[in-house]
């Protein structure tokens, strides 16, 4: 499986706008979905036996740090968008 180091190697000297076309060839090149879904299975496997198996409240605490992120990532434009009509309004003498 190659590294990230592999991928940058293959894309240094190019100009911005040939980057994602290859990064589809290397991606293309070097990962397929039999392999891709083994070691994905592999990874559970290993953190089940690690942490669900163990008793560790680690599973608890991705799981609810995780959606805290997705949540605040999946809200922010709307906050942002809210902020900035608040700050539009105060800067014309509203509330």
């Amino acid at each position: 499986m190659p590294t990230v180091d592999k991928l940058v190697q293959a894309t240094k000297g190019l100009k911005v706008k040939d980057v994602p076309q290859a990064v589809g060839k290397f991606a293309g090149e070097h990962y397929n979905v039999k392999e891709t879904s083994s070691r994905l299975v592999q990874w559970f496997h290993g953190y089940k036996a690690q942490h669900i198996d163990s008793g560790s409240p680690k599973p608890l605490f991705d799981v609810l740090g995780y959606g805290f992120v997705f949540a605040y990532a999946l809200a922010w434009p709307q906050e942002y968008a809210h902020y900035k009509h608040e700050q539009e309004m105060k800067l014309k003498g509203g509330h």
